[in-house]
């Protein structure tokens, strides 16, 4: 019975682990994709229009 405690507890410890190791997984691949975005965004942003659309509004009515 004793051992049963004990690999119950170790699986338990291993599966705790493994989680732990995949969310910190998850935020890095979270983080690295948000600072892409943000680049391409960025990049959106600064990129000019090939022919002028889109740069001035025009209120008149």
């Amino acid at each position: 019975m004793e051992q049963s405690i004990a690999a119950m507890a170790t699986g338990m410890a291993m599966s705790n682990l493994q989680n732990s190791v995949s969310i910190s997984m998850m935020k890095k691949t979270m983080e690295a994709s948000e600072a892409s975005m943000e680049g391409i965004v960025e990049m959106m942003n600064n990129m000019p229009s090939p022919d002028g659309r889109g740069t001035l509004l025009d209120i008149r009515v």
